[in-house]
């Protein structure tokens, strides 16, 4: 009703970079999109039609949400399904193929185009670049052998958002011969050293996400940001797939108070 009443989110400030959200034409514009997707390219296309062909009435406008929310605008997909692990939740087991995923993205970019949304080269450009890296997510978190981590945060994509160097993100399609060893810990009344034990704290994953702004396997850098990694660890939000273990945490603690030996 929005659309047919010409209705428009209000003018964002002219002083203030809009999102791309708000550049998109905010949830209106996402709906007519998805809807536009979902209720007429999906069900004529032979690849895509069998995968959504029992998909709930909301559907459009739940992957609205998640793009808007992706998009730095509201977030109402969190609020209202659960976020990360409920769109995860939708994934696991279907073996989605490249050619189905490929297809996906080349028809909703065409709803994109159909639905008005703007097509200017910086926001396609954005547009696009999560629809590939997304969905290629998405395939791989849907294979029948994946372990895709459990509470990561919805991604959010801005003017300058990149996906970040390859294998900053947890892979779900680990093996056995990528894993990194077990840490080491200190043992009860001796004293931790940043070589033997807090350096094996961090994986390889840990310092490749990390590298923008310190190096975890670097003694100087990590106790130039202890206090700050501390806190995170404690909270439970570094690494942003799973909250280390309380004895792990005690342990990079304990080697702050003892001086940050090397």
């Amino acid at each position: 009703m929005h659309w047919y009443a010409e209705f428009r989110d209000p003018v964002p400030d002219p002083d203030c970079e809009p999102t791309i959200f708000e550049w998109a034409g905010g949830v209106p514009a996402l709906t007519r999109m998805t809807r536009l997707f979902y209720e007429k390219f999906v069900p004529a296309d032979p690849l895509l039609a069998p995968l959504f062909a029992a998909m709930s009435a909301d559907h459009a406008e739940r992957v609205a949400k998640w793009l808007a929310e992706v998009f730095c605008g509201p977030r109402a997909y969190s609020r209202q399904y659960g976020g990360y692990e409920r769109m995860l939740s939708q994934h696991i087991a279907k073996c989605l193929t490249e050619e189905q995923r490929s297809r996906w993205v080349s028809l909703l970019l065409q709803a994109a185009r159909e639905a008005g949304l703007p097509n200017d080269p910086e926001f396609r450009s954005a547009f696009q670049s999560y629809l590939e890296w997304g969905s290629r997510l998405a395939v791989e978190n849907s294979q029948s052998h994946a372990q895709p981590p459990q509470h990561m945060p919805i991604p959010h994509w801005d003017w300058n958002t990149a996906a970040g160097p390859p294998g900053c993100r947890p892979s779900a399609l680990v093996t056995s011969a990528d894993a990194d060893p077990p840490p080491v810990l200190p043992a009860s009344g001796t004293q931790p050293s940043f070589e033997r034990h807090i350096k094996t704290l961090f994986r390889q994953r840990d310092r490749r996400a990390m590298q923008f702004a310190l190096d975890l396997w670097s003694l100087a850098d990590v106790r130039s940001h202890a206090p700050e990694i501390l806190r995170r660890v404690r909270a439970g939000t570094m690494p942003c797939d799973k909250a280390w273990p309380r004895e792990w945490v005690e342990a990079f603690e304990h080697w702050i108070d003892t001086g940050m030996n090397a």
